[in-house]
Protein backbone atom coordinates (compact mmCIF):
# COMPACT_ATOMS: atom_id res chain seq x y z
CA UNK A 1 0.00 0.00 0.00
CA UNK A 2 1.42 3.67 -0.52
CA UNK A 3 2.40 6.12 2.32
CA UNK A 4 -0.30 8.52 3.22
CA UNK A 5 -0.22 11.99 3.65
CA UNK A 6 -2.45 13.76 5.71
CA UNK A 7 -3.16 17.77 4.66
CA UNK A 8 -4.99 20.37 7.04
CA UNK A 9 -6.20 23.43 5.58
CA UNK A 10 -9.01 26.40 6.47
CA UNK A 11 -9.26 28.15 3.57
CA UNK A 12 -9.24 28.10 -0.53
CA UNK A 13 -6.17 30.51 0.33
CA UNK A 14 -4.85 27.58 2.73
CA UNK A 15 -5.68 25.14 0.10
CA UNK A 16 -3.40 26.66 -2.95
CA UNK A 17 -0.27 26.92 -1.03
CA UNK A 18 -0.97 23.44 0.67
CA UNK A 19 -1.37 21.85 -3.07
CA UNK A 20 2.09 23.79 -4.09
CA UNK A 21 3.79 22.00 -1.14
CA UNK A 22 2.91 18.41 -2.36
CA UNK A 23 3.66 19.09 -5.83
CA UNK A 24 7.60 20.54 -4.65
CA UNK A 25 7.49 17.37 -2.30
CA UNK A 26 6.64 14.83 -4.93
CA UNK A 27 8.73 16.33 -7.26
CA UNK A 28 11.85 16.03 -5.16
CA UNK A 29 11.11 12.79 -3.44
CA UNK A 30 9.78 11.46 -6.93
CA UNK A 31 6.59 10.51 -5.58
CA UNK A 32 4.19 8.90 -8.35
CA UNK A 33 2.23 7.14 -5.48
CA UNK A 34 0.85 8.67 -2.19
CA UNK A 35 -2.62 8.43 -0.66
CA UNK A 36 -3.99 11.90 0.30
CA UNK A 37 -5.94 12.93 3.20
CA UNK A 38 -7.49 16.23 3.33
CA UNK A 39 -8.77 17.70 6.96
CA UNK A 40 -11.11 20.90 6.60
CA UNK A 41 -11.34 22.77 9.96
CA UNK A 42 -11.95 25.84 11.95
CA UNK A 43 -13.55 27.61 9.11
CA UNK A 44 -15.00 30.36 11.06
CA UNK A 45 -17.85 31.05 8.52
CA UNK A 46 -20.79 33.20 9.82
CA UNK A 47 -24.38 32.22 10.08
CA UNK A 48 -24.96 29.14 7.30
CA UNK A 49 -21.45 30.00 5.12
CA UNK A 50 -19.88 27.12 6.14
CA UNK A 51 -21.56 24.11 3.72
CA UNK A 52 -21.28 26.50 0.91
CA UNK A 53 -17.23 26.81 1.72
CA UNK A 54 -16.57 23.68 2.49
CA UNK A 55 -18.13 22.10 -0.95
CA UNK A 56 -16.10 24.30 -2.57
CA UNK A 57 -13.08 23.77 -0.84
CA UNK A 58 -13.99 19.73 -1.62
CA UNK A 59 -14.66 20.95 -5.60
CA UNK A 60 -11.32 22.54 -6.38
CA UNK A 61 -9.11 20.26 -4.26
CA UNK A 62 -10.75 17.26 -5.97
CA UNK A 63 -10.32 19.36 -9.37
CA UNK A 64 -6.29 19.77 -8.18
CA UNK A 65 -5.59 16.06 -7.47
CA UNK A 66 -6.90 12.64 -6.42
CA UNK A 67 -7.77 11.83 -2.24
CA UNK A 68 -8.05 9.16 -0.67
CA UNK A 69 -10.57 11.14 1.63
CA UNK A 70 -11.79 14.66 2.63
CA UNK A 71 -12.95 15.08 6.16
CA UNK A 72 -14.86 18.36 7.32
CA UNK A 73 -14.12 18.54 11.08
CA UNK A 74 -17.51 20.61 12.13
CA UNK A 75 -17.86 22.75 15.72
CA UNK A 76 -19.34 19.92 16.70
CA UNK A 77 -16.61 17.54 15.89
CA UNK A 78 -14.34 19.61 17.16
CA UNK A 79 -16.70 19.58 20.62
CA UNK A 80 -16.32 16.00 20.39
CA UNK A 81 -12.48 16.09 20.20
CA UNK A 82 -12.26 18.36 23.20
CA UNK A 83 -15.01 16.14 25.08
CA UNK A 84 -12.27 13.46 24.93
CA UNK A 85 -9.27 15.09 25.25
CA UNK A 86 -11.11 16.38 28.53
CA UNK A 87 -11.64 12.68 29.35
CA UNK A 88 -8.51 10.64 28.12
CA UNK A 89 -6.09 13.79 27.27
CA UNK A 90 -4.40 13.67 23.61
CA UNK A 91 -4.48 9.69 23.56
CA UNK A 92 -7.95 9.54 23.63
CA UNK A 93 -8.67 12.83 20.94
CA UNK A 94 -5.99 11.42 18.58
CA UNK A 95 -7.76 7.91 18.52
CA UNK A 96 -10.88 9.46 17.74
CA UNK A 97 -9.21 11.41 15.03
CA UNK A 98 -7.82 9.03 13.21
CA UNK A 99 -10.96 6.47 13.78
CA UNK A 100 -12.62 8.97 12.03
CA UNK A 101 -9.88 9.25 9.07
CA UNK A 102 -9.53 5.55 8.82
CA UNK A 103 -5.34 6.52 8.85
CA UNK A 104 -3.56 4.58 11.32
CA UNK A 105 0.00 5.96 10.00
CA UNK A 106 1.78 8.51 7.87
CA UNK A 107 4.49 9.94 6.06
CA UNK A 108 4.16 13.53 5.89
CA UNK A 109 1.37 16.46 7.48
CA UNK A 110 1.20 19.12 5.70
CA UNK A 111 -0.36 22.05 8.08
CA UNK A 112 -0.76 25.76 8.37
CA UNK A 113 1.40 28.27 10.47
CA UNK A 114 -2.10 29.16 12.37
CA UNK A 115 -1.66 28.56 16.49
CA UNK A 116 -4.97 26.34 16.94
CA UNK A 117 -5.96 23.00 18.45
CA UNK A 118 -6.57 20.86 15.54
CA UNK A 119 -2.91 21.23 14.20
CA UNK A 120 -1.65 20.00 17.23
CA UNK A 121 -3.93 17.54 17.63
CA UNK A 122 -3.04 16.17 13.98
CA UNK A 123 1.06 16.24 14.88
CA UNK A 124 0.14 14.69 18.13
CA UNK A 125 -1.62 11.78 16.58
CA UNK A 126 1.13 10.96 13.70
CA UNK A 127 4.13 11.63 15.77
CA UNK A 128 6.51 10.33 13.35
CA UNK A 129 5.47 11.46 10.36
CA UNK A 130 7.38 14.25 8.95
CA UNK A 131 5.34 17.82 10.15
CA UNK A 132 5.48 20.48 7.07
CA UNK A 133 3.97 23.93 7.18
CA UNK A 134 3.04 25.74 4.26
CA UNK A 135 2.69 28.88 5.98
CA UNK A 136 -0.24 31.56 5.73
CA UNK A 137 -1.95 33.17 2.64
CA UNK A 138 0.36 32.05 -0.55
CA UNK A 139 3.16 30.05 1.30
CA UNK A 140 3.59 33.60 3.58
CA UNK A 141 5.69 33.24 7.30
CA UNK A 142 5.44 35.23 10.20
CA UNK A 143 6.31 34.56 14.14
CA UNK A 144 3.15 33.31 16.28
CA UNK A 145 3.51 36.90 18.07
CA UNK A 146 3.14 38.74 15.24
CA UNK A 147 -0.69 39.44 15.81
CA UNK A 148 -0.29 39.86 19.68
CA UNK A 149 -0.30 43.16 21.50
CA UNK A 150 2.66 43.53 23.21
CA UNK A 151 2.46 47.01 25.03
CA UNK A 152 -1.37 48.46 25.31
CA UNK A 153 -3.09 46.40 28.59
CA UNK A 154 -6.17 47.72 27.39
CA UNK A 155 -5.30 46.08 24.04
CA UNK A 156 -4.34 42.89 25.98
CA UNK A 157 -7.69 42.83 27.81
CA UNK A 158 -9.66 43.49 24.92
CA UNK A 159 -8.15 40.56 22.77
CA UNK A 160 -8.69 37.94 25.43
CA UNK A 161 -12.52 39.15 25.35
CA UNK A 162 -12.62 38.28 21.81
CA UNK A 163 -10.58 35.13 22.11
CA UNK A 164 -12.80 33.99 24.77
CA UNK A 165 -15.93 35.29 22.64
CA UNK A 166 -14.43 33.49 19.52
CA UNK A 167 -13.85 30.24 21.53
CA UNK A 168 -17.23 30.13 23.01
CA UNK A 169 -18.48 30.63 19.87
CA UNK A 170 -16.84 27.53 18.58
CA UNK A 171 -16.75 25.05 21.31
CA UNK A 172 -19.84 26.08 23.55
CA UNK A 173 -20.54 27.42 26.28
CA UNK A 174 -17.50 26.74 28.71
CA UNK A 175 -15.22 28.15 26.38
CA UNK A 176 -13.96 31.02 28.69
CA UNK A 177 -13.40 28.61 31.30
CA UNK A 178 -11.85 26.24 29.23
CA UNK A 179 -9.69 29.13 27.33
CA UNK A 180 -7.92 29.98 30.50
CA UNK A 181 -7.56 26.44 32.00
CA UNK A 182 -6.50 24.66 28.95
CA UNK A 183 -4.09 26.22 26.99
CA UNK A 184 -3.86 24.03 24.35
CA UNK A 185 -7.37 25.21 23.27
CA UNK A 186 -5.34 29.13 21.98
CA UNK A 187 -2.40 27.20 20.94
CA UNK A 188 0.64 25.17 21.35
CA UNK A 189 2.71 25.50 18.35
CA UNK A 190 4.04 22.57 16.24
CA UNK A 191 7.29 21.63 15.70
CA UNK A 192 7.56 22.19 12.36
CA UNK A 193 10.56 19.65 10.52
CA UNK A 194 10.01 21.75 6.96
CA UNK A 195 8.46 24.99 6.10
CA UNK A 196 7.33 25.28 2.31
CA UNK A 197 7.38 29.13 1.35
CA UNK A 198 6.96 31.21 -1.39
CA UNK A 199 7.83 34.79 -0.03
CA UNK A 200 9.75 33.55 2.65
CA UNK A 201 10.74 35.61 5.74
CA UNK A 202 9.04 38.66 4.82
CA UNK A 203 7.48 39.72 8.08
CA UNK A 204 8.98 39.30 11.69
CA UNK A 205 10.34 35.59 11.07
CA UNK A 206 12.93 34.39 10.01
CA UNK A 207 13.36 30.93 8.95
CA UNK A 208 17.23 29.68 8.03
CA UNK A 209 16.08 27.28 6.23
CA UNK A 210 12.99 26.49 4.04
CA UNK A 211 11.87 24.88 0.70
CA UNK A 212 11.17 27.42 -2.40
CA UNK A 213 7.76 27.00 -3.66
CA UNK A 214 7.36 27.86 -7.68
CA UNK A 215 5.34 30.42 -8.41
CA UNK A 216 4.30 28.72 -11.53
CA UNK A 217 2.58 25.95 -9.51
CA UNK A 218 0.12 29.03 -7.89
CA UNK A 219 -0.19 30.26 -11.20
CA UNK A 220 -1.23 27.07 -12.51
CA UNK A 221 -3.68 26.18 -9.95
CA UNK A 222 -4.90 29.06 -10.22
CA UNK A 223 -5.97 28.16 -13.73
CA UNK A 224 -6.93 24.85 -12.73
CA UNK A 225 -9.67 26.60 -10.29
CA UNK A 226 -10.71 29.23 -12.86
CA UNK A 227 -11.64 26.11 -15.24
CA UNK A 228 -14.74 25.46 -12.49
CA UNK A 229 -16.33 29.13 -12.53
CA UNK A 230 -18.74 28.35 -15.92
CA UNK A 231 -19.85 24.85 -14.42
CA UNK A 232 -20.90 25.95 -10.82
CA UNK A 233 -21.38 30.13 -11.57
CA UNK A 234 -22.71 30.55 -15.11
CA UNK A 235 -24.55 33.66 -14.28
CA UNK A 236 -21.89 35.21 -12.63
CA UNK A 237 -19.77 34.51 -15.21
CA UNK A 238 -22.48 35.79 -18.28
CA UNK A 239 -22.88 38.85 -16.04
CA UNK A 240 -19.17 39.56 -16.03
CA UNK A 241 -18.07 39.00 -19.05
CA UNK A 242 -21.06 41.39 -20.02
CA UNK A 243 -20.64 43.84 -17.43
CA UNK A 244 -16.99 43.97 -18.43
CA UNK A 245 -17.36 44.29 -22.23
CA UNK A 246 -19.63 47.50 -21.64
CA UNK A 247 -17.03 49.43 -19.15
CA UNK A 248 -14.63 51.70 -19.90
CA UNK A 249 -13.19 51.24 -15.89
CA UNK A 250 -13.01 48.38 -13.84
CA UNK A 251 -12.39 48.62 -10.13
CA UNK A 252 -12.00 45.64 -7.86
CA UNK A 253 -12.57 45.80 -4.06
CA UNK A 254 -11.50 42.93 -2.52
CA UNK A 255 -12.86 43.01 1.10
CA UNK A 256 -11.86 41.39 4.57
CA UNK A 257 -13.13 40.27 7.63
CA UNK A 258 -12.69 43.17 9.78
CA UNK A 259 -16.02 43.50 10.85
CA UNK A 260 -16.93 39.99 11.42
CA UNK A 261 -14.45 39.56 13.92
CA UNK A 262 -15.24 42.92 15.80
CA UNK A 263 -11.34 44.33 14.79
CA UNK A 264 -13.10 47.43 13.48
CA UNK A 265 -16.97 48.49 13.45
CA UNK A 266 -19.06 47.58 10.51
CA UNK A 267 -20.35 51.31 10.00
CA UNK A 268 -16.09 51.96 9.78
CA UNK A 269 -15.47 49.22 7.65
CA UNK A 270 -18.12 50.25 5.07
CA UNK A 271 -16.92 54.17 4.92
CA UNK A 272 -13.41 52.46 4.31
CA UNK A 273 -14.12 50.44 1.54
CA UNK A 274 -16.99 52.23 -0.46
CA UNK A 275 -13.97 55.21 -0.12
CA UNK A 276 -11.32 53.04 -1.24
CA UNK A 277 -13.36 51.84 -4.18
CA UNK A 278 -14.51 55.47 -5.01
CA UNK A 279 -11.03 57.08 -4.96
CA UNK A 280 -10.48 54.57 -7.85
CA UNK A 281 -13.37 55.59 -10.11
CA UNK A 282 -11.74 57.70 -13.23
CA UNK A 283 -14.85 57.49 -15.42
CA UNK A 284 -18.70 57.90 -15.57
CA UNK A 285 -18.66 54.21 -16.96
CA UNK A 286 -16.78 52.41 -14.13
CA UNK A 287 -17.62 48.97 -13.31
CA UNK A 288 -17.13 47.92 -9.50
CA UNK A 289 -16.81 44.20 -9.00
CA UNK A 290 -16.92 43.14 -5.27
CA UNK A 291 -14.83 40.29 -4.21
CA UNK A 292 -16.15 39.17 -0.29
CA UNK A 293 -13.56 37.47 2.21
CA UNK A 294 -14.84 33.73 2.20
CA UNK A 295 -15.56 34.71 6.04
CA UNK A 296 -17.39 38.10 5.27
CA UNK A 297 -21.13 38.03 6.23
CA UNK A 298 -23.59 38.15 2.81
CA UNK A 299 -25.17 41.08 4.65
CA UNK A 300 -21.91 43.12 4.86
CA UNK A 301 -21.63 42.59 1.56
CA UNK A 302 -24.86 43.69 0.26
CA UNK A 303 -24.95 47.12 1.78
CA UNK A 304 -20.90 47.47 0.54
CA UNK A 305 -23.31 47.07 -2.56
CA UNK A 306 -25.96 49.36 -1.64
CA UNK A 307 -23.63 52.42 -0.77
CA UNK A 308 -21.48 51.73 -3.88
CA UNK A 309 -24.43 52.06 -6.33
CA UNK A 310 -24.09 55.72 -5.67
CA UNK A 311 -20.52 55.98 -7.36
CA UNK A 312 -20.37 53.28 -9.95
CA UNK A 313 -22.05 52.99 -13.23
CA UNK A 314 -22.45 49.21 -12.28
CA UNK A 315 -22.10 47.39 -9.25
CA UNK A 316 -21.45 43.20 -9.18
CA UNK A 317 -20.77 41.59 -6.06
CA UNK A 318 -19.45 38.13 -6.49
CA UNK A 319 -21.99 36.50 -4.15
CA UNK A 320 -22.99 33.29 -5.40
CA UNK A 321 -22.26 30.04 -3.50
CA UNK A 322 -18.77 29.65 -6.08
CA UNK A 323 -17.29 32.91 -6.65
CA UNK A 324 -18.13 33.87 -2.86
CA UNK A 325 -15.36 31.23 -1.91
CA UNK A 326 -13.06 30.61 -4.97
CA UNK A 327 -10.02 32.30 -4.24
CA UNK A 328 -10.19 35.34 -6.58
CA UNK A 329 -7.02 34.89 -8.00
CA UNK A 330 -8.40 32.04 -10.36
CA UNK A 331 -11.49 34.98 -11.30
CA UNK A 332 -8.55 37.36 -12.00
CA UNK A 333 -6.71 35.11 -14.05
CA UNK A 334 -10.38 34.31 -16.21
CA UNK A 335 -11.19 37.52 -17.03
CA UNK A 336 -8.69 40.36 -16.40
CA UNK A 337 -5.63 38.88 -17.07
CA UNK A 338 -6.55 37.02 -19.86
CA UNK A 339 -7.46 40.21 -21.76
CA UNK A 340 -5.02 42.99 -22.08
CA UNK A 341 -7.49 45.66 -22.75
CA UNK A 342 -9.49 44.78 -19.28
CA UNK A 343 -5.65 44.41 -17.53
CA UNK A 344 -4.86 47.57 -18.92
CA UNK A 345 -8.39 49.74 -17.53
CA UNK A 346 -8.44 47.66 -14.08
CA UNK A 347 -7.06 49.01 -10.28
CA UNK A 348 -7.03 46.96 -7.14
CA UNK A 349 -8.00 47.55 -4.11
CA UNK A 350 -7.22 45.23 -0.83
CA UNK A 351 -6.36 44.93 2.54
CA UNK A 352 -4.94 42.06 2.54
CA UNK A 353 -1.95 39.50 1.52
CA UNK A 354 -3.79 39.05 -1.42
CA UNK A 355 -2.20 42.01 -3.30
CA UNK A 356 0.82 39.65 -2.56
CA UNK A 357 -0.10 37.42 -5.38
CA UNK A 358 -1.70 39.80 -7.69
CA UNK A 359 1.50 41.55 -7.63
CA UNK A 360 3.90 38.72 -8.18
CA UNK A 361 1.83 36.59 -10.17
CA UNK A 362 -0.14 38.51 -12.74
CA UNK A 363 1.77 41.71 -12.14
CA UNK A 364 -1.42 44.28 -11.19
CA UNK A 365 -0.79 46.86 -8.63
CA UNK A 366 -2.82 47.44 -5.97
CA UNK A 367 -3.86 50.36 -3.95
CA UNK A 368 -3.34 48.70 -0.18
CA UNK A 369 -5.39 49.54 3.30
CA UNK A 370 -7.24 51.41 5.43
CA UNK A 371 -4.23 53.79 6.18
CA UNK A 372 -3.13 55.23 9.35
CA UNK A 373 -6.07 57.88 9.73
CA UNK A 374 -8.94 55.36 8.96
CA UNK A 375 -7.55 52.27 11.49
CA UNK A 376 -7.13 55.26 14.45
CA UNK A 377 -10.39 55.82 13.62
CA UNK A 378 -12.14 52.53 13.53
CA UNK A 379 -9.84 49.73 14.66
CA UNK A 380 -10.74 48.58 18.33
CA UNK A 381 -7.88 49.51 20.27
CA UNK A 382 -6.52 45.93 20.41
CA UNK A 383 -6.28 45.82 16.69
CA UNK A 384 -4.55 49.12 15.76
CA UNK A 385 -1.19 48.85 16.86
CA UNK A 386 -0.98 45.53 14.92
CA UNK A 387 -2.76 46.62 11.85
CA UNK A 388 -0.14 49.27 11.74
CA UNK A 389 2.50 47.20 11.46
CA UNK A 390 0.87 44.70 9.31
CA UNK A 391 0.37 47.71 6.40
CA UNK A 392 3.58 48.66 6.77
CA UNK A 393 4.76 45.18 6.40
CA UNK A 394 2.74 44.69 3.08
CA UNK A 395 3.86 48.33 1.61
CA UNK A 396 7.64 47.49 2.17
CA UNK A 397 6.74 43.90 0.34
CA UNK A 398 4.70 45.38 -2.18
CA UNK A 399 7.83 47.70 -3.38
CA UNK A 400 9.83 44.89 -2.92
CA UNK A 401 8.27 42.80 -5.70
CA UNK A 402 7.86 46.02 -7.59
CA UNK A 403 11.96 46.52 -7.60
CA UNK A 404 12.22 42.89 -8.83
CA UNK A 405 9.59 43.10 -11.69
CA UNK A 406 11.66 46.08 -12.51
CA UNK A 407 14.50 44.99 -12.87
CA UNK A 408 13.49 41.82 -14.81
CA UNK A 409 11.62 44.35 -16.96
CA UNK A 410 15.60 46.32 -17.71
CA UNK A 411 17.40 42.71 -17.93
CA UNK A 412 14.36 41.70 -20.60
CA UNK A 413 14.69 44.74 -22.95
CA UNK A 414 18.42 44.54 -22.79
CA UNK A 415 18.46 41.16 -23.68
CA UNK A 416 16.13 41.93 -26.71
CA UNK A 417 18.51 44.90 -27.49
CA UNK A 418 21.43 42.70 -27.45
CA UNK A 419 19.62 39.90 -29.75
CA UNK A 420 18.69 42.58 -32.06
Amino acid sequence: MPPSRVVAVQGTAQLTSALAAMRAYDRKHHRDAIQNHLIVHDLSAPGNQAEDFVNCLRELSKQATSWASIRYVSPTDLQQLDQAFTGGGWVAACGLLREWLSVEACEQLLLGQNLLFMNKLIQQSYPVAETACYGDGIGLNFSSDYYSPRRDPRGLRALERWMCKKLKAHFGGGARSQSRNRPHLLANAVEFHRHYLLMANCFDQHLPHFEQLDATDFCDLFAIFSESLPRYAKATCDQLEAAILAADQVVILLTSNFSETERMTLQGELECCVEQARRQCRTANALLIIKPHPRDSHAKTAAIKHAAAAHFRHVIALSDAWTFFIPFESIFARFIASNPRTFAMTSVVCSSSVCVSLELLYRQKCELGFGRENVAKHFAVAWQELRQRHEADLRRLLAMIRQQIQFEERVSACAGVLKA
